[in-house]
């Protein structure tokens, strides 16, 4: 909480807790130096609850619990002395004011009366001070490990990114290198498509979301690059949204799987196909992978096979929690991938990407 906002609270229960004796004495007589005495005894209320909520409690959470208890003792004892001073001294009348009719109260005995207040209010103000202090100390500390828990999976989100793009990139260029040797006059096209790819990599995936609109154009041009090495025997089918909805997503969490069926479900022995569809239903968008089983090719130039989709469904479970579903299908002939994802409708920052 603020200070000036803990200032204004604080003097708002003070001044509600100085109103009540006005009022309820407001009907009868009362002595010389009545309000004196209550703005006294209120303001010697505050000092010791602000000396322990303000000075002394934070000795005992920061570990010196000898020395609170030190300081607390005294604080105590001093705050007793001064409120029996203030009932004897300060104002004498007001005690013997109120005293029943015939009796005379002298100020030893009005001193012998106060102690009793004197130590239970104490007790009540160091019970209160201490319940407050704890409950925000309480607070202070969950604030901090959520704030922890979420640099945390930042930390872990980025790390995760920055795996994904160099795997992403080692493989295109694998498959350009491909292409320019089975088929040279699509190489500069891709080269192009490679190059804004690239772009997108490098100047817009280092924000938490993406437009949903710039994802699927990311999407789109991989596919279409991958289009252009495909055999004659591979039947290539995907849809893709024609106007996506103002949604935002994180930065190519589609692509692993997209990527997995042109690594795993190719063949140029006999007749493949690839079918991949992208729909949107309100905010959620399903995305469907299908593609023909084969036998696992060995790992290219030492690359370690899945590290794009396990590092994707690690970046699901902490940019999605509870608000994704990953079916995955596995069988002889035929492997499916389903994923179910609730989009965010809030703006990213703002910030213009950087350009090369």
């Amino acid at each position: 909480m603020k200070l000036s906002n803990s200032v204004l609270i604080q003097i708002g229960i003070w001044t509600c807790i100085l109103t009540v004796p006005i009022l309820v004495f407001n009907s009868i007589p009362k002595p010389e130096g009545f309000y004196q005495f209550i703005a006294l005894r209120v303001a010697l209320l505050a000092l010791f609850f602000n000396l322990n909520y303000q000075l002394l409690l934070p000795i005992y959470f920061s570990g010196h619990k000898q020395r609170f208890f030190g300081l607390t003792g005294l604080a105590f004892a001093g705050y007793v002395l001064c409120s029996m001073w203030l009932d004897s001294t300060a104002s004498p009348t007001v005690g013997a004011a109120f005293a029943p009719p015939n009796v005379r109260i002298e100020r030893q005995q009005l001193l012998q009366f106060s102690i009793v207040p004197a130590i239970l209010s104490g007790i009540l103000i160091l019970g209160v001070s201490a319940s407050l202090r704890g409950f925000s100390a309480f607070e202070k500390k969950k604030e901090e490990e959520e704030d922890a828990n979420r640099r945390r999976l930042e930390a872990e989100l980025a790390l995760l990114k920055s795996q994904i793009n160099p795997h992403f990139l080692l493989n295109s260029l694998n498959n350009l290198y491909a292409l320019a040797l089975t088929d040279p006059p699509k190489t500069p096209a891709a080269i192009l498509k490679l190059s804004e790819m690239v772009a997108y990599i490098l100047y817009e995936c280092d924000r938490p979301q993406i437009a949903l609109e710039r994802d699927l154009h990311f999407v789109k041009n991989y596919i279409e690059l991958q289009q252009m090495r495909l055999p004659h025997n591979v039947v290539l089918k995907f849809e893709l949204p024609e106007n996506p909805p103002a949604l935002h997503i994180e930065p190519m969490i589609l692509i692993s799987f997209i990527e997995n069926a042109f690594k795993h479900g190719l063949t140029t022995k006999k007749p493949c196909e690839i079918y991949i569809a992208i729909k949107m239903e309100g905010n959620r968008l399903v995305l469907t992978v299908e593609n023909d089983v084969f036998p696992q090719k060995p790992t290219q130039n030492g690359t370690v096979s899945g590290i794009g989709l396990a590092n994707t469904r690690q970046r699901l479970e902490h940019a999605y929690a509870g608000k994704h579903i990953l079916n995955i299908e596995n069988s002889d002939e035929k492997h499916r991938v389903e994923l179910m994802v609730e989009l965010k409708s809030t703006n990213p920052p703002t910030t213009e990407p950087a350009q090369p």
